[in-house]
């Protein structure tokens, strides 16, 4: 099981220019092969609450973590190939132990001055562990899941400072059967096929420090129907924008984005459009401080426990001091709003974190860090507490 502190929303680009990306692929011009890059992490954490439930049991595990990529080419055409893994065992509650693999291609052309085509292929593979909680007993489950993607992108320059950006992905993802802890059901399909399309078009022009521009996107989730009531929608998410994006040489940043989003479930079982926003800022400060801050609204559509989605608002506040070239601290708090919009429940979420990060050998860092967060959801009446502490080794290769 992915915990919330470690989750990553991801939602792949899906779309059917698979000729386009094989295109990029056979066009890179050859070139000598650069060094190979790796990174591996290893870390060792422990949580008080690793079912993530009300009733929390503590346990300690082991994060295993690495990436190989190798790319070919100039800064005119090139190509590559890459591979990650994750793994995470736990001493006591094996039934949550998850792993992950995944292999991507790119390639990049640049086939005039003003016009540039990029294409990548992605695969994924995860043995998700969770646990059925059925009150006096808890069952552990295991379901394969594999996520298969192509995307494509075209970048116009319409004249010096103006960019035009098209993109168009194509996602699938299908789960296999859950099996359930020592056999005691009968292995069940929990959760349905899903394949997204998503197309956007976004125009940008820089004037000096400041980009500003607008953009449109449409994303379209074809679900298999599974389970009475169905256990997850087909849905239309259309989304417009205005963008502005500063960044200053002493490294102060900010960056604001307000539109509308409208979500359309199948059926018009929901339809509604909201404003939507996205403000983020970064701001150096005397003796080594840097003060981050950032505040979204929008609609959540992967990381959701309704079968259509969420409406999400999460505000980010973090600190960080360098002390040294070697030695860093930083610490933030977080406070979200998550609210399923056909269960009407709310996730009330708040946390805080402190990290340390201390350069050691090159390529070697050591990180440690502390999680602290709350979680209230309002229509079970049920409350999350949870501490993730762990010490980790990283070095990229």
């Amino acid at each position: 099981m992915i915990r919330a502190s470690q989750r990553k929303t991801m939602q792949p680009a899906k779309f059917s220019l698979s000729g386009a990306a094989l295109l990029a692929l056979a066009t890179a011009a050859p070139a000598e092969p650069a060094k190979p890059f790796a990174t591996a992490t290893i870390e060792r954490h422990w949580t008080s609450n690793a079912l993530d439930s009300d009733r929390p049991i503590p346990d300690w595990f082991t994060l295993l973590r690495g990436s190989l990529e190798r790319q070919w080419g100039d800064a005119d055409a090139n190509a590559g190939i890459g591979t990650a893994f994750e793994a995470t065992r736990h001493d006591r509650v094996a039934i949550e132990d998850d792993r992950a693999l995944s292999l991507s291609a790119h390639a990049f052309r640049r086939l005039s001055a003003s016009l540039e085509l990029r294409g990548s292929l992605g695969y994924r593979a995860l043995s998700t562990g969770d646990d059925l909680d059925l009150g006096a007993i808890v069952i552990g489950t295991r379901a394969l899941k594999q996520q298969l993607s192509v995307e494509a992108q075209l970048g116009i320059a319409l004249d010096h400072g103006t960019a035009l950006i098209l993109e168009a992905s194509e996602s699938f993802e299908t789960t296999g059967p859950t099996r359930f802890e020592n056999d005691v059901l009968p292995a069940t399909r929990l959760d349905p096929d899903t394949n997204r399309l998503h197309v956007q078009a976004r125009l940008t022009r820089t004037v000096g420090p400041a980009a500003f521009g607008g953009s449109a996107s449409a994303l379209v989730a074809s679900v298999e129907p599974l389970g009475v009531p169905l256990v997850a929608l087909s849905f239309t998410l259309a989304a417009l924008s205005a963008e502005l994006a500063v960044q200053k040489a002493n490294g102060a940043s900010l960056g604001l984005a307000f539109g509308l989003e409208w979500l359309r479930g199948t059926q018009s079982v929901y339809s509604q459009i909201k404003p939507a926003w996205q403000i983020r800022a970064t701001q150096p400060l005397p003796h080594g401080f840097e003060l981050r801050g950032a505040w979204f609204g929008r609609y959540e559509t992967v990381d959701s426990d309704d079968p259509l989605a969420s409406w999400l608002d999460r505000a980010e506040l973090e600190l960080g001091w360098k002390i040294s070239d070697r030695f860093a601290l930083a610490s933030g708090v977080f406070c979200e709003l998550k609210q399923n919009l056909l269960f009407e429940n709310e996730e009330r979420s708040r946390g805080i974190y402190a990290e340390a990060a201390y350069a050691l050998n090159k390529p070697l860092k050591a990180v440690m860090r502390v999680d602290l967060s709350r979680t209230f959801k309002t229509v079970i009446d049920l409350e999350e507490n949870t501490i993730d502490a762990f010490f980790g080794l990283s070095a990229d290769i």
